[in-house]
């Protein structure tokens, strides 16, 4: 699948209705951008995403649980947002060895209502 990707052209797979909400105007690292992108593609429930990427500096993110993407019909609980999330977290982390990052994580979420669930600093291997 990785290989598949990065020999595709991947102009028809970015978003251009999002915009970074960071207000220091710092643009992320190219490697910054695949590792998120290939984070993005992980399945979720109802295709919701219901994460979000906060920028704290270089390598150094929450991810986070996004109210607005909640289905309280179909997922009362949050159990599938939480599982969902997992995933995007779980192709973060295949995505950043790829590219040669080593993932410190540490769980910030104490139930499955809170905004922020996992902070990750990303560390390039030697």
């Amino acid at each position: 699948m990785t290989t598949s990707y990065l020999l595709s052209d991947k102009r028809n797979l970015l978003r251009t209705d999002i915009k970074p909400a960071n207000d220091n105007k710092e643009a992320l690292k190219l490697d910054e951008k695949e590792i998120l992108f290939l984070a993005s593609l992980a399945p979720s429930g109802h295709n919701t995403q219901p994460w979000f990427v906060q920028y704290l500096e270089p390598y150094h993110w929450i991810i986070g649980n996004d109210k607005s993407k909640w289905l309280p019909a179909v997922d009362p609980t949050q159990r599938e947002t939480i599982l969902s999330i997992g995933t995007f977290i779980q192709n973060l982390e295949y995505a950043a060895t790829y590219f040669g990052y080593g993932c410190n994580w540490n769980l910030l979420a104490k139930t499955n209502q809170d905004k922020q669930v996992m902070e990750v600093k990303l560390k390039k291997k030697s």
